[in-house]
């Protein structure tokens, strides 16, 4: 335990400069233990390549723990390490990123019987909301023994499996099917993958023609795991065509963002948007090409840009092309064609032809669409000469005229087979028999790869580690990085057919059909950097070295001294361009440059080499010569070589072995020795003829020498380079961050490169270079210098000064990297428009917490908070007031909604016919409304139907302050100029009032650009105010104006107002009659005043007479009864 402790403590301690300069590539440890870890399931392979994790619709649920590579996985092990770092306080943390979100998530640190993982639970909405079908990039996750310490660091992926298009049609591609009875008919395989997640992939299988059909595999783990999924498409391809598809196979398959795209025989079929519900087999509809026919499409390709739609903005589109090898006839529009999404109008490659152009036959080869510059790029086959064609685009349509001069390829046996560009970046490359670079869309290009006889026919590249991979038709591969003009033959397959594959985090795997496997397929990876550093390049030659200076030698290959051995085997070629020279005892050097001569005689080629580590000299006890005095002199009569003697005879002599071997003067041309004639004369081939020091002696010391040669076997050998370069960067980008600029931000970058484990410092190179995907997008500026560290320091300046929306890869690289380095190039997006992430909102007066907002307690009662007293609970289908009335609601917004129960003053007709509900549109009640907290929290008037409380305030409402923030992925910032903002009340209530707006000659102007386009005033958000004169209910949106930004930005906010006077007139009415009771009142006692009325009096006379007139009709009653009753008794 002691020990345990004792190691965390020195991990943090070594971590915390790292962490407190940002992300540092290029440095990472060799760790003996790593994670394993799985998501909602068990795999049987715990020590599987990486770790692919799935996101369903519920939380996603991990179990990690950790094992030695060295040791066996098994229960006791792995509860072992559980018990051993969760006493010591450590648990696993996992971060979950991609090019723009970024979030870290901590196991947790539990102890219990029988348990031997961590696990944690992460729901949904921590890491996205969104449930709808859509292209999605796919994150990748990184494990740690506690996230910043990086202890035991393990790479993988998190694929969200209900939002990836291709796989909700699963169950709809077809029949699945098992395909050992067609391996044998299967003659070459065609992949693609989903543009933004590459563990999403489908292959195709290229039948013989004995066998016909449609056959895809699909696969959601890169094929790492062996549960690939085969569909017989035939059925759905057929149901397109009226004629017989007896003929159908696949020629190749092509996956989009949101199509499947597959080339056969019988034409290019385009599947139904992928983002559909999938409720029935995938269907598609066929592209119909006039005057083609079956054999055409054979040899016809399909070329696609692949690039990541997520978060699509407006002018981000798909775009694909279909090219015939042929000439055109008279028959056909063009032999090239391209569409853009959703694929239904097709255009030719070729603009047409300007007035008094020459009529000249040109066969497309290639033809993609430039995303970034918005521009259509061919490789044309014109005679003997290979063009590249740039024209802008326009609504889709090519421009008649160039954007650039037509670039013509210098290398007259260059012979084209495709194009492509790196995903997500401006890198495009051309390939054939030779492959091509341009980093400025098409104007130039810099040879990369010279073949001789054999061509290219398949790519494939990561968008994540930036790795290219070439495959030729002899099956030799080549590798790259995006932006590095060095390459490096990785291996050579020796199959019929094959297809290289990247997943997403850029392992590369080979992919092949086995009918013993359970997926009928052979998967191995290829462990790129051994197979890079074991390729020797070297050959069977010998070299002779020559200082240039103390950094830098140039090292020259003679012809060959031994019969047998042919001149061209024993030269420099480009392929070592870029590579290290590594002595066997020791020292090595970077070629930079390959010189091919015919002088000085007998030398064949040389290169420049920048010195890494020192080359060893020969010690005394293999060429005791060394010992010995030497003396130059003229050249042997007849031959091109000097004569070199030793002054003294002895034991420091020349020997056998000396030949082949060089004699470097510091100062003077160096001699590889060719002969030796005895032992104090040798014959040696001046490097340098021109300064070779003739008839001068150098005493022992002076002279060294230098084994370079074969006669001892060959020490030196060719070699991709360790590496060499570290890479700062002190923000914690992404390897593929995207960056959003509004009008007028900026942003700033910082990268630092230093090299370690070199012999003398490179301050004769720059090591960084930028490459600017559309130059003419955004304003970039650079500064660069050297700290007192040696390292390489670039700073990088980007300013959005011109209202135009569109993006840019901005790709930094490290020039000197090796391949072998994790990272050489770091590739950014820069979208010059709104942010999906930069939102409005508004500042309450008050915080008030969600739960306040969520409660249902009764804000009258006393055990509640103090901040839910300013809360109004709305009644049940309430509707604020109109310009008519309180008891007259015409909104059409309903709040706090229930169907179930009567609508809220619904007395007048107007009010009956108004009012929708949206949420609870064709619901029986609230339950069924289906409203989210999130939407009880908003304010927003889409989701008034579940709006429940308001913020209260009592009236009078005057001159209430107006705050807003803008909030993006940098952070939050108060709303101020330049923006300015309208104000509007979404149910058309009037008596409101804004003021304190700051009224500057910007505004003034701003209102009379924008007012034809503006129904409402135009404010200044500085020192805005609001003032209310209504009762009950106002809801305001807030929005900025266009022009000033990218964004549309708004928000909505509401305030109850409450304890207001009587509504008009009747106010006005209980004064006034007020008013006049009070006068009355006055007036009647002045007059009594006036008059001495004595009004007790006045009351006791009207009082008494009233009880006079009572006694005298009491007594004509009496008398009158009386009277009756005695007529009656005399009766």
């Amino acid at each position: 335990m002691t020990s345990l402790w004792l190691y965390v403590v020195l991990g943090a301690i070594l971590k915390i400069p790292k962490r407190a300069s940002g992300i540092t590539y290029n440095e990472k440890a060799v760790a003996n233990s790593s994670f394993a870890c799985r998501s909602g399931f068990y795999h049987e392979d715990s020590k599987e390549v990486t770790i692919k994790l799935l996101l369903y619709r519920t939380s996603l649920n991990i179990n990690c723990h950790l094992y030695d590579i060295s040791k066996d996985d098994n229960k006791e092990n792995r509860r072992k390490n559980l018990l051993l770092y969760t006493s010591a306080g450590l648990a696993p943390s996992i971060m979950i990123f991609n090019s723009t979100f970024s979030k870290v998530f901590y196991f947790k640190m539990t102890l219990g019987e029988g348990l031997e993982t961590w696990s944690i639970d992460i729901p949904r909405e921590m890491i996205t909301f969104n449930t709808d079908v859509a292209p999605v990039e796919q994150w990748f996750v990184q494990f740690t023994m506690h996230h910043g310490l990086d202890m035991f660091t393990s790479d993988g992926t998190l694929l969200d499996h209900i939002r990836e298009p291709v796989l909700q049609w699963e169950d709809y591609f077809g029949d699945e099917i098992d395909i050992i009875n067609l391996i044998p008919f299967v003659r070459n395989t065609k992949g693609t993958k989903s543009p933004c997640a590459s563990d999403v992939a489908i292959l195709g299988l290229i039948l013989d023609g004995k066998i016909n059909g449609i056959f895809l595999g699909v696969t959601k783990f890169g094929f790492m795991r062996r549960n690939t999924k085969w569909y017989n498409m035939t059925a759905n391809i057929c149901a397109t065509l009226n004629d017989d598809c007896a003929d159908l196979s696949l020629m190749n398959v092509i996956l989009t963002n949101t199509h499947l795209i597959i080339l056969s025989s019988l034409g290019l079929f385009i599947s139904q948007d992928l983002c559909d519900p999938a409720t029935e087999q995938i269907k598609f509809t066929r592209s119909d090409f006039c005057g083609f026919e079956m054999d055409d499409y054979l040899k016809a390709k399909i070329w696609y840009n692949i690039q990541c739609l997520a978060n699509k903005e407006d002018y981000e589109v798909d775009y694909i092309s279909l090219s015939f090898n042929k000439d055109k006839t008279l028959s056909q529009e063009s032999t090239c064609f391209y569409s853009n999404d959703p694929f239904t109008k097709w255009y030719s490659c070729l603009p047409q032809r300007a007035k008094g152009e020459k009529l000249v036959s040109r066969r497309v080869v290639s033809f993609l669409v430039d995303a970034q510059q918005n521009t259509g790029i061919a490789v044309l086959s014109q005679q003997k000469d290979v063009l590249v064609w740039v024209n802008k685009l326009t609504d889709h349509r090519l421009h008649a005229q160039h954007k650039f001069p037509a670039y013509r390829f210098p290398e007259r046996d260059f012979v084209p087979f495709g194009m492509f560009f790196h995903p997500n970046s401006h890198f495009l490359y051309v390939y054939g028999n030779q492959v091509w670079l341009s980093t400025d869309g098409g104007n130039t290009f810099i040879l990369l790869i010279k073949l001789d006889n054999e061509t290219v026919t398949e790519t494939d590249a990561c968008v994540y580690n930036q790795a290219i991979v070439f495959v030729t038709d002899k099956g030799n591969i080549f590798y790259t990085k995006a932006g590095l003009f060095r390459y490096a033959r990785l291996t050579t397959v020796n199959q019929d057919f094959f297809s290289m594959y990247f997943d997403h985090l850029g392992i590369l795997y080979q992919l092949s059909m086995n009918a013993t496997s359970a997926d009928r397929m052979a998967v191995p990876v290829m462990d790129v950097n051994t197979l890079l550093q074991a390729d020797d390049l070297g050959f069977d030659g010998v070299l002779s070295p020559q200082y240039i200076t103390e950094q830098q030698m140039v090292f020259y290959s003679h012809e060959p001294l031994n019969p047998g051995v042919a001149a061209t085997k024993s030269r420099f070629y480009n392929l070592h361009v870029d590579k290290a020279l590594v002595y066997g005892p020791g020292g090595s050097g970077m070629i930079t440059k390959i010189f091919t001569h015919g002088n000085p005689p007998g030398f064949l080629s040389s290169v420049l080499v920048d010195i890494l580590e020192r080359y060893p000299t020969e010690s005394s006890t293999i060429s005791p010569c060394i010992l010995n005095t030497l003396t130059i002199l003229e050249r042997a009569q007849g031959t091109n070589a000097y004569r070199l003697q030793l002054s003294t005879t002895g034991p420091n002599i020349f020997k056998a072995s000396d030949r082949e071997k060089t004699v470097v003067i510091p100062g003077a041309s160096s001699f590889l020795i060719v002969a030796i004639v005895n032992d104090l004369n040798a014959l040696g081939d001046a490097t340098m003829p021109i300064i070779v020091p003739v008839n001068k002696v150098f005493e022992s010391g002076t002279w060294f020498l230098y084994d370079f040669g074969t006669q001892n076997k060959r020490h030196w050998s060719i070699l991709v380079d360790r590496c060499r370069y570290t890479i700062q960067q002190p923000d914690e980008l992404t390897l593929n961050a995207i960056r959003y600029l509004d009008l007028g931000s900026k942003l700033h970058f910082k990268f630092r490169v230093t090299p370690v484990n070199i012999a003398y410092p490179v301050f004769h190179m720059p090591l960084m270079m930028i490459a600017v995907g559309r130059p003419s997008l955004l304003d970039v500026s650079t500064e660069n210098h050297w700290d007192n560290t040696d390292s390489y320091i670039m700073e990088i300046m980007v300013h959005s000064k011109f209202f135009e929306q569109g993006k840019t890869s901005l790709a930094v690289i490290v020039t000197q990297a090796s391949l072998v380095c994790d990272v050489t190039t770091i590739i950014l997006t820069l979208k010059n428009s709104c942010s999906y992430l930069k939102t409005m909102h508004y500042v309450l007066h008050v915080p008030v917490s969600a739960s306040d907002w969520l409660s249902g307690e009764d804000q009258t009662k006393h055990n509640v908070s103090a901040v839910s007293h300013l809360l109004k609970n709305l009644p049940v289908n309430y509707r604020p007031p109109s310009a008519l009335g309180i008891s007259v609601p015409l909104t059409e917004n309903f709040y706090n909604a229930d169907p179930s129960k009567p609508r809220m003053r619904d007395y007048f007709r107007r009010s009956k016919t108004s009012g929708r509900y949206k949420q609870c549109a064709n619901k029986r009640n609230r339950s069924e409304c289906g409203c989210t907290d999130n939407m009880k929290l908003s304010f927003s008037v889409a989701f008034s139907d579940c709006k429940e409380k308001v913020l209260r305030m009592k009236f009078p409402v005057s001159k209430l302050p107006l705050s807003f923030t803008v909030q993006d992925e940098s952070g939050s910032t108060n709303l101020s100029t330049p923006y300015y903002i309208t104000v509007i009340e979404v149910n058309n209530r009037t008596n409101w009032e804004i003021s304190g707006s700051d009224v500057t000659s910007s505004v003034i102007k701003m209102r009379e650009y924008l007012a034809h386009k503006l129904n409402t005033t135009l404010y200044n958000p500085d020192g805005l105010t609001i003032s209310i004169h209504g009762s009950e209910l106002f809801h305001f949106r807030v929005s900025t104006v266009p022009a000033v930004s990218f964004c549309n930005l708004f928000d909505e906010f509401q305030i109850y107002v409450d304890d207001a006077p009587l509504a008009f007139p009747g106010q006005y009415l209980v004064i006034s009659i007020s008013m006049i009771s009070i006068g009355a009142t006055i007036f009647v006692g002045f007059v009594i005043q006036m008059y001495e009325i004595q009004l007790g009096n006045v009351l006791q006379r009207k009082l008494l007479r009233r009880n006079k007139v009572s006694s005298k009709s009491t007594l004509s009653s009496a008398s009158t009864a009386s009277e009756e009753s005695s007529k009656k008794s005399q009766q």
